[in-house]
């Protein structure tokens, strides 16, 4: 690029304004996604009885009988 064909400031700030704006749109479809992924799974734990909606600790693989 020849100085003279630089992009304009302002330009350049569209292009930052919409590179952000894509990366929080990224974000919020990602946590919502898990959000109702999460509350799917929930919701099928606790039709078959598996309710572990207050237990705040993984399962523990490494008990021994």
């Amino acid at each position: 690029m020849t100085p003279d064909e630089k992009p304009s400031a302002r330009r350049l700030g569209k292009a930052g304004a919409f590179v952000v704006g894509i990366i929080i749109a990224i974000f919020i479809v990602i946590f919502v996604g898990r959000n109702l992924w999460h509350g799917d799974e929930l919701e099928q734990d606790q039709a078959v009885g598996n309710n572990v909606a207050t237990e705040h600790t993984g399962p523990s693989y490494n008990q021994q009988p």
